[in-house]
């Protein structure tokens, strides 16, 4: 896990690109998939928002996919940090049983 600064953020996406990384965003989005129908590739980058803001437009166009948190009323988000660690499991529990 790292912290990429955004000015930094299309070059490092780059460079994974080409080392095979699948790149994820954890977004909401008119083609979000949902959490628990993605199954992750093993070689996954998986870029975070900023609170209430989001992807940068920029970083959304770079991206193989979009997936996010189900959820249920009228809540729209969730903290970033417990968004990162929904993902973190289920990219995890799909690794373990494979």
């Amino acid at each position: 896990m790292m912290e990429v600064p955004v000015e930094s953020m299309k070059v490092f996406l780059e460079k994974k690109k080409q080392q095979g990384f699948a790149i994820l965003g954890l977004e909401q989005t008119a083609h979000s998939i949902p959490l628990d129908q993605y199954n992750f590739p093993v070689k996954t980058v998986l870029v975070l928002g900023r609170e209430k803001e989001g992807i940068p437009v920029e970083i959304i166009h770079m991206l193989d996919a979009c997936i996010e948190i189900p959820q249920l009323g009228i809540v729209r988000s969730l903290n970033v940090h417990v968004s990162g660690a929904l993902a973190l499991w289920e990219y995890t529990r799909q690794q373990r049983q494979t």
